[in-house]
């Protein structure tokens, strides 16, 4: 077999690939005594019936089979004997025709993985940042838990403080008119009568709650509001409204003291023990943090230390994901359409550089992964993908069902190869404090 390459970029080559006639006509022979074992052809029993019927009657069909057989063999073949890593097959002819007795010949793009050589990846130097809780911290996380649960108890000697319920009236305009006459869907908006809103950025208008601080039982006041572009009434993004408000009732917020039942719902006995429950967890997720910060340094030191060619389809396939990802997340913020089509051509191009170091990483980890022999068994799989699914509060099948092919399994399996290794050398590395 003949197999001419083609470089048309350092991760794309370009196969012709030629099968000699002598080797057409020997495996054409090898299909048709083959089919004539099964050829029902009338008044011969199966596998009498002589090879010119055979071949009067199922010439076609055999030609389909033999080219169906012969393009992945020879292709098989023309990458084995090359040693090439194909990461994705590109282009390839689209009319392949076979003639017993001639050359068959075919060209096949091909992305490949080149070999690269790895940086000196054990003992990797990281210093460590100091990540220890003050008491500042700790206050404000009691301060935190107490604002959960907080109480509200009327008020009538005191203006209204930030977090404070307020009953008020209030009617809206724009450029002077009544609201309702200006925007007809802002049904709602337009007035209320004893409305009870927070006095804070918490309330459904933020700027309308922050601006009722400091007033009285009986104060009336103007506010002017300006909607941002992600309102739910499309006409008022980006427009001032103003609101007359009156104040017609206070509920203030009431803390709990930390003694009885504030403290026995987290399971202490006293302030002390409370503080220092809150002390180790606000500890815990600092040191989760700081650990995943040295990954990062790893991954990083791997990126700026590592020389290698990237494959265009595996960067263009992995930046896809990322696209779709970015665009299902701001939808789900409630980005609207239009303002994710204005920002398209950014999201395109933050995707690339990220799904450019995502795949080189991947291709490195994979590498040191098989340097150090570091594999992930069927039953690692399973049990990773029985976690996955609960995580998920999904059945393990249900998942497995999700995932579907062979190759999204594989690539499952990849994802955690690569966890398991980013730990291996988290655990050679060399820590400084």
């Amino acid at each position: 077999m003949n197999i001419e390459i083609e470089e048309l970029s350092p991760c794309r080559r370009k196969l012709s690939i030629t099968v000699p006639a002598e080797e057409v006509t020997s495996e054409y022979n090898e299909a048709l005594k083959s089919w004539i074992k099964h050829a029902n052809i009338p008044g011969f029993r199966p596998g009498r019936a002589p090879a010119h019927l055979v071949k009067a009657r199922h010439n076609k069909d055999i030609v389909e089979r033999l080219r169906d057989h012969l393009l992945p063999k020879s292709y098989r073949e023309a990458i084995d004997t090359h040693k090439l890593e194909v990461v994705q097959i590109v282009d390839m002819d689209e009319e392949i025709g076979v003639k017993v007795g001639e050359d068959m010949s075919y060209s096949i793009t091909v992305d490949i993985k080149e070999d690269f050589a790895l940086p000196d990846y054990k003992g990797i130097a990281l210093k460590k940042q100091a990540a220890e809780v003050d008491d500042e911290e700790v206050d404000k996380q009691v301060d935190e838990l107490r604002e959960q649960r907080a109480t509200f108890e009327d008020i009538d000697d005191r203006p209204l403080c930030r977090g404070d319920m307020a009953q008020i009236d209030f009617t809206a305009s724009m450029d002077g008119a009544p609201l309702i006459e200006a925007v007809p869907e802002a049904v709602g908006l337009d007035k209320g009568e004893d409305f009870w809103i927070q006095a804070d950025e918490n309330a459904f208008i933020p700027e309308l709650g922050e601006g009722l601080a400091g007033m009285n039982i009986g104060d009336s006041t103007d506010i002017k509001v300006k909607f941002d572009d992600k309102f739910a009434v499309e006409a008022l993004r980006g427009k001032e409204v103003d609101f007359n408000v009156t104040v017609k009732n206070i509920r203030g917020r009431v803390l709990p003291e930390l003694v009885g039942e504030f403290l026995e719902s987290f399971q202490v006995k006293d302030e002390d023990e409370l503080r220092t429950k809150i002390r180790d967890s606000i500890q815990s997720q600092k040191d989760q943090a700081e650990q995943s910060r040295l990954r990062r340094e790893i991954e990083k030191f791997l990126l700026e230390n590592t020389t290698l060619e990237l494959p265009e389809s595996a960067v263009n396939e992995a930046a896809d994901r990322q696209i779709r990802r970015i665009i299902n997340d701001m939808s789900q913020q409630g980005v609207p359409e239009d303002k994710i089509i204005e920002e398209k051509d950014s999201i395109v191009e933050a995707a690339k550089g990220s799904a450019a170091n995502s795949v080189k990483l991947r291709y490195i980890l994979l590498k040191i992964a098989n340097e150090e022999n570091i594999t992930v068994s069927d039953a690692d799989l399973k049990r990773e993908m029985s976690m996955m699914a609960y995580a998920y509060g999904m059945k393990p099948a249900e998942l497995e069902k999700e995932l579907g092919d062979n190759d999204a399994k594989e690539e499952f399996r990849g994802d955690i190869l690569m966890r398991n290794t980013l730990q291996q050398l988290f655990d050679l590395a060399t820590i400084s404090e």
